[in-house]
């Protein structure tokens, strides 16, 4: 940012800064203005890493020089406009690459590393250009994708032509390439906001964020904090509880130690747990000694969690490296008791293998350290050593058995969680650092803080210094010697003597060592007995085999490890848990209800995923099976049943958790018998073969190999013949919205039927499965023949498809003959149908795991993936290695938003959308690839001109504070229903008819908008979320986000941003979409290059709809609000 004169102009980092932090840009603008402010200095680390970053981009240039590129240099000596000048001439000489080029359009600027010219044609002659630009990190950041956005728009002003992509040489020598439509709307509205923001700044205050350790202003605002005793010293404080405390005059963490009056929208619980730890905060500040109080004792929680000292305890401590590709596990540190002297133990790792070792040898020294001491636990601080434990052990395969065994008898001891829930201290963290001041000494040493070990070892990977890493390894001693120092004084200064000590299993009873050994034993011999699969078809191939041989009991793991992580937490804590039901609070006595009791309960306002049926609640420590018998998700209520065998009385307040995962034995059997029939190279399961190897389908005619149908050719009768042509092998269908992937499947199943051949059908859900059966016998009809279709499993069918045959036995005749035959998995991996189908379908392959393929691939001779990745995906927990995590389509799209025309079928028309919203779509999500047929195009609503009657739009609602119901965007829902209601629809036939309640879909993210959506409108309103109206449509669609802004976001932006999510909800449209959203959606920002991508979409559908309206300026809807 500088001074051009009465202008300022603007750059990359002020806009990356801007983003960042709104205040930081506030201070920027009056140090310019010439306010004397004093930033703070940049640090060594900082000019260390711009040292570096030069010799990148050094190293980059030579490298081009090497090729033999004919390179146009420019300096930085002179000013950037004069610059520009000379690079916008250089760009028309057509040199292969400018070297430091100026691009400048006011009040934007800046100097690009590289300009590369690529064979795209525009205003400069037959070739164009695109941005690169070297950065030192392993993978790419939003604030790069800023950057590179901007210098692309830039270059497109001056060669006439957007660039299609722009690239980052990263730090470990890899391109990262990207599409710049897919983030280019997101980077368009930063900058807007930031020249606003510049042209009128508003009056800001500093609010703690992310960037805050690395910001210039970062001493003047902890300056500000401290003067005003802002509420931002509370230790554990939330923004929003800030928030709401100083709606009612509560501003200063002094006033809210002092509070003794109860604050509207904050739990008492809360509210008590925040004035008692600003009290003792606030007497700290004022020069008093540190000090605690003990929280009111819980037998399940706090100081009650610490089992009696064992010779054998482990102190543990990990030290990771968010900065390399997917973080690096780096250090293990352990500090114990050895023969007789305390003792301390590294584990180190600098790339994935060496962090695959690392863990094999911890793993091992954690179990002889419990074979030779039975009543030993690992002590550790917050849930970092854990989670990691599990990506690790999930990922390396490795101590996965020995992991599960020490964490079912909780053999590690979290002293975050010991603290939190046992005292309340007088500090302004609960970090590990800032308790020592109740029990050791200050620390010395130059690497003092977790922040300062990852730049300690970033520093260390770019120069190699071993007296960097002795830093770092004493710094972790450190913080395991403080582990211990901390379980100390917890024992023997805070624990109340007569309190009893958790329960332990001090002979080593609970610890199974013989299962974990055959577990490992088991593990061994499968990776030698793939040997001879590694050797022929490489690591790939085996690695993958003997992933998917564990992916079920991965899958399994997290959720036991899930179940027992809620276990632990408060009832309120686990409200914004989707998971569970949290907070149930009795509102009726007991009753006896045969072998159970039976007890009414109401909760707060959230959303959850549970629904009637078998789920958790905590007893002992435990999970104990309980039924969930009535949900009332408008009123808040819920009927739960309780064993009467295992509860003397049913609780008066109590959370619901999920029940534990399904038995998947059947399909880790069928995995194994194909795993078997690979090693022997047999070829007896060759689709699934075919899948594996990501191969073209193979066909019994030669004419399919370079495009498998002709596309100037109907689709529904070319790809009826391919599927027939097929030749043992797998072929994808990838149907986006509307292009009637359901009916091109029951046509081909039909003619199939017809060639003698039986079918099986299958997915994860029994509605899918239902779905194309039925369409099976409607196609039928239509061919006038009759076809025996029998289902396993399900709800049944209604009078219109009674001929569908439902078996609720495995061994049903009609199972074992009918030409059609519907199931899941659990049927089609059993042996004894093994074969007995010439083609399997997979509907909603999308949402099917590979591994589930392979196993109920074993049924058929051909598979066929009908699906499409880019709608709702696989609902999946595990961390899993390699590929094996991916679902099907996925896996056999390699990347790809839509599937080759050499590896499936893509139905590239939309039979559902109208071209104005089909555009969006296709644009966003198809890679272009989609496009409406001509009597899509007929559909319109007949309005007044410059209605919006057409296409999708993003309408904006100003709220503020709105989690998971907004009251504005219901008002503006409402608003528009009256608006359309009544208005006259053409349908794709050219009929004409008024538009009716039922002629709109209406969707929302969470439950609880939902419902507030359904007591506001008219019942015969179609209301629901995105999961219910898969595959349903409607002249008119109306979505609302609902939540206001980054700050209120429950479930993450991956949720309520995905764009398959979104996706689905706007395809659903035939006509006209509507997004309802706070315009602050607009600016949440992200953490992550994924994350940025997803809110570009919306950002897009603001864009595609100002373009379709002809306006330049988005309306704001006003609304009141009911």
């Amino acid at each position: 940012m500088k001074l051009e004169g009465k202008d300022i102009l603007l750059s990359a980092s002020d806009l990356m800064r801007f983003m960042g932090c709104v205040h930081a840009t506030a201070m920027d603008l009056r140090s310019l203005r010439g306010e004397r402010l004093t930033p703070a200095e940049d640090t060594e680390d900082a000019k260390l890493l711009q040292q570096y970053g030069d010799a990148h981009e050094a190293n980059y240039l030579a490298k081009l020089h090497a090729e033999g590129r004919r390179i146009i240099e420019f300096s930085r000596d002179v000013d950037l406009s004069t610059a520009a000048i000379a690079t916008r001439e250089a760009l028309s000489e057509g040199a292969d690459v400018l070297f430091q080029g100026a691009l400048l359009s006011a009040p934007w600027g800046g100097w690009s590393d590289f300009l590369i010219k690529v064979d795209k044609p525009s205003t400069l002659g037959a070739f164009s250009y695109e941005v690169v630009d070297t950065k030192l990190k392993r993978k790419p950041d939003p604030k790069h994708i800023l950057q590179l956005v901007l210098y692309s728009d830039l270059l497109a002003k001056i060669q006439g032509v957007d660039p299609d992509q722009a690239h980052i040489e990263l730090g470990n020598g890899e391109r990262f390439s990207f599409r710049l439509q897919e983030y280019s709307a997101y980077a368009r509205q930063a900058r807007k906001r930031l020249e606003e923001f510049v042209a009128d700044p508003r009056a800001t205050s500093p609010d703690p964020v992310r960037m805050c350790q690395l910001c210039r202003w970062r001493d003047s605002c902890k300056c500000y904090w401290e003067d005003t005793d802002s509420l931002t010293l509370v230790a554990g404080i939330a923004k929003g509880q800030r928030d709401k405390l100083t709606s009612v005059g509560i501003s200063t963490m002094t006033a809210l130690g002092q509070r003794d009056t109860p604050v509207p929208r904050l739990a008492e619980a809360t509210l008590a747990r925040l004035t008692t730890q600003a009290r003792l905060q606030s007497a700290r500040r004022a020069g008093g000694p540190p000090a605690f109080e003990l929280k009111p004792f819980d037998p399940a929680r706090g100081l009650a969690l610490l089992p009696r000292p064992d010779e054998g305890d482990l102190f543990y401590d990990i030290e990771g490296d968010p900065f390399y590709e997917d973080g690096l596990e780096y250090l293990h540190g352990v500090w114990f008791n050895g023969e007789g002297d305390a003792t301390f133990l590294d584990f180190w790792a600098h790339d994935r293998v060496q962090e695959k070792e690392a863990l094999r040898h911890l793993m091992a020294f954690f179990e002889d350290r419990l074979r030779r001491f039975p009543g030993a636990h690992i002590y550790h601080y917050a849930a970092y050593e854990i989670s990691a434990l599990r990506r690790l052990t999930s990922s390396h395969g490795i101590g996965e058995a020995l992991l599960d065994q020490l964490l079912r008898q909780n053999r590690f001891i979290d002293l975050y969680r010991v603290v939190s829930g046992g005292l309340t201290a007088s500090e302004p963290a609960y970090s590990l650092k800032n308790l020592e001041v109740f029990y050791m000494e200050q620390r010395t040493g130059q690497v003092k803080t977790a922040g300062g070990s990852v730049v300690a070892y970033e520093r260390w990977r770019e120069i190699g210094d071993q007296a960097i890493l002795d830093e770092i390894r004493d710094y972790n001693r450190i913080d395991c010697v403080s582990t211990q120092l901390l379980r100390d004084w917890l024992v023997s200064e805070v624990r109340p003597n007569d309190m009893e000590w958790r329960a332990s299993n001090e002979d080593g009873s609970g610890i199974d060592f013989e299962r974990v050994d055959t577990e490992q034993v088991a593990g061994d011999q499968l990776r030698e007995r793939l040997q001879p699969v590694r050797d022929r078809l490489g690591d790939r191939m085996a690695d993958l085999l003997l992933d998917l041989v564990y992916f079920h009991p991965r899958e399994k793991k997290p959720a036991w490890w899930s179940i027992f992580d809620k276990i632990s937490a408060e009832p309120d804590e686990l409200i914004d848990d989707l998971d569970c039901l949290g907070a149930l609070r009795a509102v009726s006595s007991s009753s006896k209800m045969g072998s159970y009791w039976q007890r009414t309960y109401e909760f707060p306002q959230q959303e959850t995923k549970l629904d009637i049926g078998d789920c958790n609640v905590e007893l002992e420590g435990l999970p104990a099976s309980v039924r969930l018998v009535e949900l009332d998700r408008v009123h808040n209520t819920a009927i739960v049943a309780f064993p009467r065998s295992r509860f003397d009385d049913a609780p008066a307040y109590t959370a619901l958790i999920p029940p534990g995962p399904l038995d998947t034995r059947q399909i880790e059997a069928a995995i194994r018998r194909v795993v078997t029939s690979v090693i022997r190279d047999d070829r007896h399961f060759p689709a699934i073969l075919d899948f594996l190897e990501r191969s073209k389908p193979h066909f019994t005619s030669d004419n399919r190999q370079l495009t498998i149908i002709d596309p100037s050719r109907e689709i529904v009768a070319e790809t009826v013949a391919a599927l027939g042509d097929l030749n043992s092998s797998t072929i994808a269908i990838q149907g986006p919205p509307g292009t009637g992937k359901t009916y091109v499947s029951s046509r081909t199943i039909i003619d199939l039927v017809k060639r003698g051949k039986r079918v099986a059908v299958a997915s994860n859900s029994h509605k899918a499965i239902d779905n194309l059966l039925c369409a099976v016998i409607d196609r039928a009809s239509d061919a006038g023949i009759n076809v025996t279709v029998a289902k396993k499993g399900g709800d049944g069918f209604g009078d219109e498809y009674r001929s569908i045959y439902v078996a609720s036995k495995n061994d049903d005749d009609q199972l074992l003959s009918a030409s059609v035959v519907g199931a899941t998995a659990w049927l089609f991996s059993r042996p004894e149908f093994e074969q007995m189908f010439d083609y399997l379908f997979v509907d909603e392959a999308g949402q099917v795991s590979v591994a589930n393929i392979v196993a109920m691939g074993t049924c058929a001779k051909n598979i066929v993936l009908v699906g499409d990745p880019m709608q709702l995906p696989q609902p999946i927990q595990g961390a899993h290695p390699g590929e094996s995590g991916l679902s099907s389509l996925e896996y056999l799209l390699a990347g790809h938003n839509t599937v080759p025309t050499d590896i499936g079928i893509f139905l590239p028309v939309s039979r559902r959308m109208h071209p104005n919203v089909c555009q969006f779509i296709s644009d966003i999500v198809y890679e272009s690839r989609l496009a409406s047929d001509d009597s899509a195009a007929k559909q319109a609503l007949l309005l007044d001109p410059g209605d919006r009657s057409s296409g999708v739009h993003l309408m904006q609602v100003p709220h503020a504070g709105n989690r998971q119901v907004s009251v504005e965007e219901i008002a503006a829902i409402r608003n528009e229903i009256d608006r359309l209601v009544g208005a006259r629809f053409r349908d794709r036939d050219g009929l004409e008819r008024s538009l009716t309640l039922d002629d709109i879909l209406i969707v929302a993210p969470y439950n609880a908008q939902v419902n507030a959506l359904k007591r506001s409108l008219p019942t015969e309103a179609r209301i629901g979320t995105v999961d219910k109206f898969q595959g349903q449509e409607a002249p008119v669609c109306m979505v609302s986000m609902t939540t206001s802004s980054a700050d209120e976001i429950p479930r993450g932006v991956e949720f309520l941003f995905s764009l398959n999510r979104i996706n689905v909800a706007v395809s659903r449209a035939q006509v006209l979409a509507l997004v309802f959203a706070s315009p602050r959606l607009l600016e949440v920002p992200c953490s992550n290059v994924h994350e940025m991508r997803l809110v570009n979409t919306v950002c897009a559908l603001l864009e595609y709809g100002l373009r379709q309206e002809g306006r330049t300026m988005p309306p704001v809807l006003q609304v009141q609000a009911a």
